[in-house]
């Protein structure tokens, strides 16, 4: 039997089941692992740095490494295991075995893309993917005895984003429906906030014990309601800030220097401005397509300066 009680970024969640916490509390570039003993020892994401996977590593060999989305905080260290059995989801593209492609895919702009490439590639010391093993689909079971993963397209965060629901222990793994204070994040241009909505809706109604997520710690299934209205607000939370500011009759451009949503905290200004422009122009639309605002002259004007609630979608 192995014990990893002297491992101090590892929690028991279950049988057989190890929450793997990331450095500085999983926040990004870091991001929560889930380690699960079965016929296999499997790794889900490689956000938790080099030096944590070989820690595990060499106490207990990783045979698979499952990467839930391709967002750098999940395959940050992946190339560790790179030897390792990956498995990948189906909707994931090619472009992930090229960071300058993936660049392309995940910002809108040549510079912007560029810059993000070096991000990933020099800052963060990220390897682009080999091909994987197997690209696993919405539904499928992942079967490694004693763990039984089932794997669920949960889109709208990123169009390739999965969760899973581990059969026995009866552990969601939320991934990247996070519940953190920040809220929903769909900076990518393929971000989508009806998708996102309509897929933490989806997990909401999984039979479930608990919830694992990639940025927090475990969440019982007696706080996971509440939890989920939270997350759910944070929508609304966001489009009521963005709504706010055509109150004044701002531009795109005004709007994101004013920093609506990551209140000018992200240490890169430059990341910053590309996630934020993207997620403060969804939610324009959104509030366009609801008759709340209209733009005019290129700036934006609400047709009534109260806060808007649930989307129309």
């Amino acid at each position: 039997m192995i014990h990893f009680d002297n491992i101090h970024f590892l929690q028991p969640v279950a049988d057989g089941i190890w929450l793997a916490k990331g450095p500085g509390k999983s926040r990004f570039p870091f991001c929560n692992g889930f380690l699960m003993l079965g016929d296999q020892t499997v790794l889900v994401d490689a956000g938790i740095g080099a030096d944590r996977i070989r820690e595990i590593d060499r106490r207990k060999r990783i045979d698979t490494l499952i990467i839930s989305h391709p967002h750098p905080d999940h395959i940050l260290s992946w190339h560790v295991l790179n030897d390792r059995q990956l498995f990948l989801p189906a909707q994931t593209p090619a472009s992930v075995g090229d960071l300058r492609l993936l660049g392309q895919r995940f910002v809108e702009g040549r510079q912007e893309a560029q810059y993000w490439t070096w991000v990933a590639s020099t800052r963060l010391g990220i390897h682009p993917m080999r091909q994987p093993d197997h690209q696993f689909d919405d539904g499928e079971m992942l079967d490694f005895g004693a763990i039984q993963l089932q794997a669920i397209h949960a889109p709208g965060h990123l169009e390739d984003h999965y969760g899973f629901l581990e059969r026995h222990s009866g552990t969601l793994f939320s991934i990247d429906i996070d519940f953190t204070g920040f809220g929903p994040w769909y900076g990518n241009p393929e971000g989508d906030i009806r998708r996102f909505r309509d897929s933490v809706m989806m997990l909401r109604n999984l039979p479930y014990r608990q919830i694992c997520a990639s940025h927090k710690l475990p969440i019982d299934r007696s706080d996971a309601d509440e939890a989920f209205d939270r997350y759910l607000n944070a929508f609304d939370r966001q489009k009521a800030a963005v709504f706010d500011l055509c109150c004044k009759g701002m531009d795109l451009t005004a709007m994101v220097r004013h920093s609506p949503l990551y209140r000018n905290r992200m240490p890169d200004g430059m990341l910053q401005q590309i996630f934020e422009t993207q997620m403060i122009r969804k939610n324009l639309a959104l509030l366009v397509r609801e008759g709340r605002i209209v733009q005019e002259n290129g700036k934006y004007r609400a047709t009534g300066c109260y806060p808007p609630h649930r989307s129309v979608l």
